[in-house]
């Protein structure tokens, strides 16, 4: 099945708008192909086919033990994540799975343990970083050019509650997205922040549900120790105005990342006055390469596709996925009386 040569024929399930950004990345890839679709409307399925190319299939169980299929990939909610991704791998198909891995931390571990028995590749939709910036913020801090860092703070929030919503959506209810703004988005930065600083010692946080009427969490803030000394806040909401901003303070200045990658700036501090007086002015920093919601998804498909005809491990696969759920799932307070 797994030819050096041929693309990689994958099944996608229940393409919506991010599965539609799968296909998109990939046209044009001489990696792999879309040979099956299925999804909970046969409407949306063969629209997708007719679009995109190959066929589509009766049921979910038809398509990932069909023999022409190498992969699969699962753009799909997050409470469906688990169970889907076991059925794939039992059938004996690699699978690439939209974050977060799984909704409980013993899922995520049974999935990689699963994949590792049965050989099979699995990978994980984080692509952040991936991004230009990311990568770039990476060798910076690995070359010493920043200096020493003492500080990490993260700004991640979208008006989700108020645009996105809508009263019954599964992105409403704690039971299928048990951890809220925290499986959204929160798990983004939690895996960047595992892959610019390593492991982290020590987690706590707290969360609040008080401003929307669903169940799930709002606004949550977590602390993180690491392992290498750094300390970080996480802030993250689904409630306000749209922020993605990554600031590492160090003894040389301060390097900002904003939008997951899409602009670096440096800013040294100079003497004290200058910098009170905000005088100090910031350094743009050129980059190139991918970005979040195009190019580093097209790496990361491509990349997943490479390693099934390679044999070697995605940059993120399960192991990767599985640190990201632990630094989102903070050890959480919530207020008395609050929540």
């Amino acid at each position: 099945m797994d030819n050096p040569v041929l693309p990689v024929a994958f099944g996608i399930v229940s393409p919506a708008e991010w599965g539609r950004r799968y296909l998109d990345a990939l046209r044009g890839s001489s990696k792999m192909r879309l040979a099956g679709v299925w999804g909970r409307s046969a409407e949306n399925a063969s629209a997708v086919a007719a679009k995109y190319g190959g066929i589509t299939y009766a049921t979910f169980d038809a398509l990932v033990n069909a023999p022409e299929i190498d992969a699969i990939l699962l753009p799909t909610p997050h409470f469906l994540h688990y169970a889907q991704t076991k059925a794939a791998l039992l059938a004996g198909k690699h699978v690439f799975v939209e974050k977060p891995l799984a909704n409980r931390l013993d899922e995520a571990m049974e999935l990689k343990t699963l994949s590792e028995q049965r050989g099979r590749v699995l990978g994980v939709g984080l692509q952040g970083r991936r991004t230009a910036g990311i990568r770039k913020a990476k060798a910076m801090i690995e070359s010493g050019e920043v200096g020493k860092i003492g500080m990490v703070v993260v700004m991640h929030g979208s008006p989700h509650v108020h645009l996105t919503y809508k009263p019954g959506d599964w992105e409403t209810s704690e039971a299928t997205m048990p951890g809220g703004i925290l499986d959204q988005l929160g798990v983004h930065y939690a895996e960047v922040l595992h892959y610019l600083f390593g492991s982290v010692a020590r987690v706590s946080g707290f969360v609040n549900r008080h401003i929307s009427d669903y169940s799930t969490i709002d606004c949550a803030t977590g602390s993180y120790e690491f392992t290498s000394g750094v300390v970080a806040v996480h802030a993250v909401h689904q409630v306000s105005a749209y922020i993605s901003e990554l600031r590492i303070f160090t003894d040389r200045g301060i390097l900002q990342i904003n939008r997951m990658g899409r602009e670096v700036n440096w800013e040294a501090f100079g003497d004290l006055a200058t910098a009170k007086a905000g005088a100090a002015g910031r350094q743009n920093i050129p980059i190139a390469g991918p970005e979040m919601n195009t190019s580093a998804i097209r790496e990361e498909l491509e990349e997943f596709a490479e390693c099934i005809r390679t044999g070697r491990r995605p940059e993120v696969g399960a192991a990767e996925g599985i640190a990201a759920l632990r630094g989102r799932r903070k050890r959480v307070i919530e207020p008395v009386g609050g929540a």
